[in-house]
């Protein structure tokens, strides 16, 4: 049974409605015109030597219109049914050549016998080739057409099989051959083919259908008696030109394209239960007619399993590259052609058992890439992504592997390279990136792309011989969060090797900035520094401070965090109050507690009170000038050692006001403030209400108009993130919150 899904889809047409009432009326008129040339010779040949080929030719304009109008496979097959049609037509002239120039009848072979031939031959190969049938299912199509030409052979051939093979009577014997081959292969086309059968094809497949009938009759005939161009034969063959018009006419005005394939079916078994069943009843009929399996069953029965065989074996191939492609699939990106995050995370776990030295991960992000997709498209976003994994590819050894991560992310796989290789590795990549703008075709101005990197390292020693992987990429992660916090545009490791490229332009030494982070982590605020540091660099080029200022501001707000670890934990344990105007303070190189009484004694004869305020007064620039020594930076003392001053004057430790206070420190106050309406790793519980509302509260008192003006637009732009109430996880991983 044909299925209707494996015949392509055509909508009603007037024109092709017209041409076949034409193509009909002409048939009746060439019927007409035939039975009144039985008693007119002259009538007759013309007839069937002239008016015939009026179909022929009109098929050879058809056909090439059809090939014009085609595309893909269907294109080479109507080129080659061109070519078929130029060929009948050259042998229906050469035929009537003969008609009119020699006595009697044309001697049988002639040279349109070739031609007639060699159409059968293009015709075959358009449909085998310009079908595009692929092994398995050219396999399966003529094992069906083997089954069906063999009831074709002993219904319309074998009683035509001449008992002498003369010349005449062999080239009238293979015409009804040639027509059962190509109406047998049409028809397993339309059982097994993998894609949607033109219904130009099937309208092929009608029209060499009245072929066998006709060519059979003729084969038949030409035993009996010479032909004659008044047979009526020539009114079939007519019908077959008619349909090869229609067509032709079909598949140009609707050309199929690239023809969609059918949905899935299993079908594997109709070649094989074709082979049995067709056996089956040869082998039936024989036995009930003569008494044994003639030469015909015996040879289609071993032709039938030589092809189930072969057919079996180019099964066993395809299923073995279709099981190859779906792996690859299910582990490459499409858009990049790097492996996907599946396989990375294979990989990954393979590395745990293996015998490996160092592992490093390197996790990239590209910087606001959201922001090419909403300006450019999607399209433009893709062509980037695609430019920035060939980028990405080109330093890395063979031995690494570069997958996309997700979204606008990737992740490098380096076996056998220590954090510090990887560390120069990313550093390599980011500059590569920022130093060259990505050229999208389309695109008026080349396109700056900048990436974030993080970086982390496993050492077998570090985990009795095993790389512990889920922490590296865990590593990984929160460095990479980092980088983005701190500014973009910058590799991050993690662990205190990493930090002498965390943030190259503040010159400050590893070991704090990684204790700064550490710190932070504890807290329950993997970053908090880093992201205060870069909300500082920010707002301090906003107010149009120089680029030597830029850096002493964020240098100092990333080291602020350490000027207050302790003396939370010295307020909570000995009762000091808590203003919530000024920030816990703490010596950083103490860790003796003092207690108010002990203050008392040592400050002389004030009050429980006033102690209390003057031993705050003291303790911050204790801290600031400390951590400036351990720095080697003593410029960041005063900046330091003020970030407590209020702008009204009411801070500590000296009571500084507007101006007097240290720009930077007015530029931190109102950053750690926005820390705190984050929710982050504040000492105080969240302020209720909108963070904006808890920053315009402080206008004028805690804070610096004009800084605050300037930081609050930075918002607005969307330069700094807009603070949410909840707190992170203490190790930010991919499902929290991500800078953006």
């Amino acid at each position: 049974m044909v299925h209707e899904d494996r015949v392509s889809p055509g909508g009603r047409d007037r024109v092709l409605l017209g041409f076949a009432l034409g193509c009909l009326g002409w048939l009746l008129l060439y019927a007409a015109l035939t039975y009144l040339g039985r008693d007119s010779p002259s009538l007759a040949r013309f007839t069937g030597e002239i008016l015939y080929l009026v179909p022929i030719a009109a098929f050879v304009g058809l056909s090439r219109y059809a090939a014009k109008r085609a595309s893909g496979r269907d294109r080479t097959a109507w080129r080659l049914l061109f070519t078929a049609s130029l060929l009948w037509l050259a042998g229906d002239l050469t035929w009537a050549y003969y008609v009119y120039t020699t006595p009697g009848s044309p001697p049988v072979p002639t040279l349109a016998d070739l031609f007639y031939l060699l159409r059968y031959v293009f015709t075959i190969l358009g449909i085998v080739v310009g079908l595009g049938l692929r092994m398995r299912s050219l396999l399966d199509a003529l094992l069906v057409a083997a089954a069906g030409a063999a009831i074709g052979w002993q219904v319309v051939i074998a009683p035509l099989v001449p008992e002498t093979w003369h010349p005449a009577e062999f080239v009238n014997f293979l015409y009804p051959v040639f027509s059962v081959i190509i109406v047998a292969m049409l028809g397993a086309l339309l059982l097994v083919a993998p894609r949607r059968v033109p219904r130009s094809m099937i309208v092929v497949g009608a029209a060499f259908g009245f072929a066998v009938v006709m060519d059979a009759v003729y084969a038949y005939l030409s035993v009996l008696h010479p032909y004659t161009s008044s047979t009526w034969l020539n009114v079939g063959w007519q019908v077959e030109a008619v349909l090869m018009c229609l067509a032709a006419l079909m598949a140009g005005r609707h050309p199929a394209g690239e023809r969609e394939p059918l949905a899935a079916r299993e079908v594997s078994f109709l070649p094989a239960l074709v082979a049995v069943l067709i056996v089956g009843s040869l082998a039936i009929a024989d036995m009930l007619l003569v008494g044994h399996l003639s030469r015909v069953t015996l040879s289609v029965a071993l032709l039938l399993l030589m092809g189930l065989l072969v057919r079996q074996i180019v099964a066993a191939r395809d299923r073995a590259r279709l099981t190859e492609q779906l792996r690859t699939a299910a582990i490459t990106d499409s858009l990049t052609g790097l492996y996907n995050r599946r396989y990375f995370e294979e990989k990954l776990a393979a590395e745990t058992t293996a015998d490996h030295g160092p592992l490093s991960i390197i996790l990239v992000d590209l910087d606001h890439f959201k922001t090419v997709n909403d300006t450019y498209g999607h399209s433009v976003g893709d062509a980037v992504l695609s430019e920035v994994a060939d980028r990405l590819r080109r330093p890395l050894r063979g031995s690494d592997l570069l997958c996309r991560y997700g979204g606008e992310e990737f992740v490098c796989l380096l076996p056998h390279t220590d954090g510090r290789a990887a560390l120069d590795l990313a550093e390599r990549l980011r500059a590569d990136l920022r130093a060259a703008p990505v050229v999208v075709p389309g695109v008026a101005e080349p396109l700056p792309l900048t990436a974030s990197f993080g970086v982390a390292c496993a050492e077998p020693a570090d985990h009795g011989g095993q790389l512990a992987v889920d922490d590296v990429v865990e590593a990984a992660d929160r460095a990479l969060y980092g980088a983005k916090s701190l500014g973009r545009d910058r590799v991050l490791g993690c662990g205190p090797f990493g930090q002498v490229d965390a943030a190259p332009a503040l010159d400050l030494p590893p070991a704090l900035v990684w204790l700064a982070d550490e710190t932070d982590r504890i807290r329950g605020d993997g970053f908090r520094s880093a992201a205060i540091s870069g909300w500082a660099w920010t707002t301090a080029a906003r107010l149009g401070l120089d680029e030597a200022t830029q850096q002493r501001i964020a240098a100092a707000a990333r080291l602020r965090g350490l000027a207050c670890a302790d003396l939370d934990g010295c307020r909570r344990d000995h009762g000091l109050p808590d203003d919530h105007g000024t920030r816990p303070v703490q010596d950083l190189g103490d860790d003796s507690r003092v207690r108010p009484e002990e203050a008392t004694r040592r400050l002389g004869e004030a009050r429980p009170e006033e102690a209390t305020r003057r031993l705050g007064e003291a303790r911050p620039e204790e801290a600031a000038r400390r951590l400036g020594e351990l720095a080697n930076r003593p410029d960041l003392v005063p900046v330091l050692a003020a970030h407590h001053e209020r702008h009204d004057g009411t801070g500590h430790p000296r009571g500084l006001a507007g101006p007097a206070i240290p720009v930077g420190a007015r530029i931190i106050a109102v950053c750690d403030a926005w820390a705190d309406a984050r929710g982050t790793s504040s000492p105080y519980p969240p302020v209720p209400g909108s963070p904006r509302l808890v920053l315009e509260a402080g206008r004028g008192t805690r804070f610096d108009p004009a800084v605050l003006d300037a930081f609050l637009a930075l918002v607005t732009e969307g330069e700094i993130a807009d603070p949410t109430p909840a707190c992170r996880p203490p190790v930010p991983t991919r499902s929290g919150p991500t800078p953006t």
